[in-house]
């Protein structure tokens, strides 16, 4: 099966029905020649459900897996996985980035009750961001970490945004160093030397084309109030 995923051709063999159903919507059929080849082995497959928690399938096994061999070998396509829920409006991205459970599937939630038809979400998990010479551009994936929400589409990023809990709501601008710690924990993990200067990199052109901020935030409907009046430009 050949996909075609942030522009990049990407060819994979799943097994179980959870990816194949999945990929089906970036299913490529053209001539370009493949970009990334992916392949995941039964030995890593039972390494990865044997750390899994109770209760997930050996489908959503694969899916994860795909997903660390995609987000790896897109990095020297100035390619990289925000672990994110990508919310859409007006047109761009915002990604709402942080740790599984701190609550930002929650929070974009929270804007679809706010704001009805005109925000949706377009990859509640494992989005990625393609840097371009002038523009960087947020992309779904198939690769939706359980939620099923994992659309084939592409929109102008237009800010990162890490949540954080709290029992107020806040937005603050983060400085570039904190900006790259935090990104580095949302990205892709265990990468060779070489791999990991290309992702510094991909981190340095992606400050320039974004902006970031810090939201912390309760679960009240007030908390998409407050991050829509500090982070969608007028």
């Amino acid at each position: 099966m050949r996909v075609k995923i942030a522009g990049l051709i990407t060819e994979l063999c799943p097994k179980y029905e959870n990816t194949i159903q999945l990929c089906k919507p970036f299913i490529y059929d053209g001539d370009r020649e493949t970009d990334i080849r992916l392949s995941v082995s039964e030995e890593y497959l039972d390494s990865l459900m044997k750390r899994a928690v109770k209760g997930v399938n050996i489908g959503a096994i694969e899916n994860f897996a795909y997903s660390c061999k995609f987000n790896v070998k897109a990095i020297r396509f100035q390619t990289m996985l925000v672990h994110s829920s990508a919310l859409i409006y007006g047109g761009g991205a915002y990604l709402f980035s942080g740790d599984s459970g701190i609550g930002k599937s929650t929070h974009t939630r929270l804007w679809l009750k706010a704001f009805g038809e005109r925000v949706h979400i377009m990859n509640d998990d494992k989005p990625v961001v393609r840097m371009y010479e002038d523009k960087a551009v947020a992309y779904g994936t198939p690769f939706d970490g359980g939620s099923s929400i994992a659309l084939n589409e592409a929109y102008p990023l237009r800010a990162i945004v890490f949540v954080e809990r709290g029992e107020h709501n806040s937005v603050r601008i983060p400085d570039n160093k904190e900006i790259i710690q935090r990104l580095y924990f949302q990205t892709a993990k265990k990468v060779k030397a070489e791999t990991a200067v290309l992702m510094l990199e991909n981190f340095e052109k992606l400050i320039s084309f974004s902006d970031f901020f810090v939201l912390t935030c309760n679960t009240d409907i007030t908390a998409a109030h407050t991050a829509f009046e500090n982070i969608i430009p007028n």
